[in-house]
């Protein structure tokens, strides 16, 4: 028994004669003909009843044409998942990042990856949020770990790994130290040391100011690991993941939790009109296992 058989068997079930069915799978109706006699044979069974002006199925082609077609259907959707796999061979997996592998412990989880799926080629690229967004849209990555907050839900789907919040990041000395939690207003007499302008973090303090009216004094701008130092020294205060945070906190500084903002959202995006390959699907089944 052969797949090319099965498939002439079905297109002859749901064809009104033989030779509607030849034409339909560009073959003669002799060759047709053939190949159903040869899969009766192998069957040991009668699945045309030829007696009438126009065949028909059997009882026996009747049940058969119910498996034949679970058959025909597994065989097909594997040729079509061994093209993807295929096609993401000759590219391999190609991800980007933002610059925060090390913040979600997220590095570990990729290396364990790449060691249990050493069939996978496996690019890795950590960059900022404009490249990563615009790296995703022209197709230089398959998927992108991101934060939601940056992302177009009506064209990406999301797939959640972790969460995070914003901190008000203090001296230990400063009056609101102590506090359990702070709100934005509390915090309008302050002068700023942010992230840097192209950052997702840096846009979603800003909005959040301006939904409360407030016009932040910001000193500068700067990375993760240079705000700290400068809150320490005393220029200011700074608005920080609690990840980052803990990732570069020192001994005299204390975070505290912002009221009113919204936790963020950590995890793989991938744009909806374009298929997953078998190697994207491999890495988002291992990515979401893992968190859990």
């Amino acid at each position: 028994m052969t797949f090319e058989q099965i498939d002439l068997f079905i297109c002859a079930a749901q064809s009104t004669t033989f030779f509607d069915a030849a034409e339909a799978m560009h073959t003669s109706q002799s060759a047709l003909s053939k190949q159903i006699m040869k899969l009766e044979k192998e069957l040991e069974t009668t699945l045309w009843d030829r007696s009438r002006r126009r065949a028909v199925l059997t009882p026996a082609g009747e049940f058969f044409y119910k498996e034949a077609l679970k058959i025909s259907g597994q065989y097909h959707r594997s040729l079509e998942s061994l093209s993807h796999f295929k096609d993401s061979k000759e590219h391999g997996l190609r991800i980007g990042t933002l610059p925060f592998l090390s913040q979600y412990h997220l590095t570990s989880q990729i290396h364990r990856f790449c060691a249990e799926h050493p069939e996978i080629p496996f690019s890795l690229k950590e960059v900022e949020d404009q490249e990563l967004l615009s790296g995703l849209e022209d197709e230089q990555f398959d998927l992108i770990l991101a934060r939601k907050n940056m992302l177009d839900l009506k064209l990406c789907h999301f797939c959640l790994l972790t969460e995070d919040r914003i901190s008000a990041v203090f001296p230990t000395s400063h009056s609101l130290a102590e506090k359990e939690s702070v709100s934005l207003k509390e915090l309008s007499g302050e002068t700023f040391i942010l992230m840097p302008p192209h950052t997702s973090i840096y846009r979603l303090c800003m909005q959040s100011f301006h939904k409360e009216n407030l016009h932040p004094q910001i000193v500068r701008t700067a990375r993760a690991e240079s705000i700290v130092s400068a809150v320490e020294a005393g220029e200011g205060i700074s608005l920080l993941t609690e990840s980052s945070f803990r990732l570069f906190r020192q001994p005299l500084l204390t975070a505290v939790p912002v009221k009113g903002l919204e936790k963020l959202s950590i995890g793989i995006a991938y744009k909806k009109k374009r298929p997953v390959s078998v190697s994207a699907k491999t890495f988002l089944d291992f990515m979401s296992g893992a968190q859990q």
